[in-house]
């Protein structure tokens, strides 16, 4: 089964829409935790993970295909530490992969140094790592678990579940918006999406595996350096159509205003992306793709990473409010972060 280039860019540019909407960022999750107690973002990426399980789950087993790998660092400490450095990379930059994506979307020029920076740590960390053939990437097989009979129940268990969600969000708006309405919602509930990204993420895992922007971007560092092969060429047109989704939202809110960075801004938005560039390597990819691509395949390295990436969050996040004595609060209520 192949999935038409047009609709793998509808898709993505949907998913860029949504996150834009929801601010979703990895880096604000781990703070609303910090300073308000809850952990409604968090839950949400939960959530996303659970309807990329589903679609992909959907399609591997109606249509017999066999996914494109998904891969994973060995030996396990690199995975580990490339977790925990992007983790460092993203609170120093001041967003995740999507996150750095959205404020360039708003205007927010100086996430050109960030995509930069990790683009140089992607190639630096690859040069490397090629000259280590100790640490290597391998395929995480993921057909064969949808082949077992718990694999239907399974399927059945995460539908019932889907439903129940997709009630549920239809009847959380109060005004008599219609479809269209609430697609353009000025701000996403966090649960719808995470459905819309999951829906597309899943979709397009289950045709493409590992497709995500920071796994491209890892990819074709590498194959400039020749530690790699070429990543398919429709994968640079996914990139694109995710910030085109981006930019349609913010222009569409009116949020986008072009904003120059102030020479202060310019080393850790450097350092931060040179950090997540180098970690994006270990893991391999960013929070992105541990999310849509590496835990849906039930790689339980997957899963160690990211709390890894967030462990990484977390203590940059206080070592910089113990500096500077104050955190910006980020406070969620109603499915809603503001």
């Amino acid at each position: 089964m192949t999935l038409h280039l047009p609709l793998a860019l509808m898709l993505v540019a949907g998913m860029g829409f949504a996150a834009h909407r929801a601010s979703l960022c990895t880096v604000r999750a781990v703070m609303e935790v910090m300073t308000s107690g809850t952990a409604y973002m968090l839950v949400s990426f939960a959530k996303a993970v659970l309807w990329t399980i589903t679609i992909s789950g959907s399609l591997i087993v109606l249509f017999s295909i066999d996914p494109q790998p998904v891969y994973g660092r060995l030996p396990f400490w690199a995975a580990l530490l490339g977790g925990f450095i992007f983790g460092i990379g993203a609170a120093v930059n001041g967003g995740c992969s999507f996150s750095t994506l959205q404020r360039l979307a708003d205007g927010e020029l100086g996430m050109l140094v960030s995509l930069a920076g990790m683009i140089l740590g992607f190639l630096g960390m690859s040069y490397w790592l090629a000259e280590l053939p100790s640490v290597s990437l391998q395929p995480i097989k993921t057909g064969r678990l949808w082949q077992h009979s718990w694999g239907s129940g399974l399927l059945v268990l995460l539908w019932l579940w889907a439903t129940w969600e997709l009630i549920r969000l239809w009847r959380a708006h109060a005004d008599d918006s219609g479809l269209l309405g609430r697609l353009l919602a000025e701000r996403y509930r966090l649960s719808s999406a995470a459905a819309v990204l999951g829906i597309g993420g899943g979709t397009l895992y289950a045709v493409q595996g590992a497709w995500t922007y920071t796994n491209f971007l890892r990819g074709e560092a590498a194959s400039w350096l020749g530690a790699g092969p070429v990543p398919a060429a429709g994968q640079a047109f996914l990139l694109v159509a995710l910030i085109v989704g981006m930019l349609f939202s913010s222009w569409h809110r009116g949020a986008f205003r072009v904003r120059r960075p102030k020479l202060g801004d310019l080393p850790p938005r450097l350092i931060g992306g040179l950090l997540m560039g180098i970690g994006g390597t270990l893991v391999p990819g960013g929070n992105d793709t541990l999310l849509l691509a590496a835990i849906p395949s039930f790689s339980v390295q997957a899963v160690t990473v990211f709390a890894a990436l967030l462990a990484g969050v977390a203590v940059t996040l206080a070592v910089m409010r113990w500096r500077m004595g104050v955190m910006a609060p980020v406070a969620c209520s109603g499915d809603r972060c503001h």
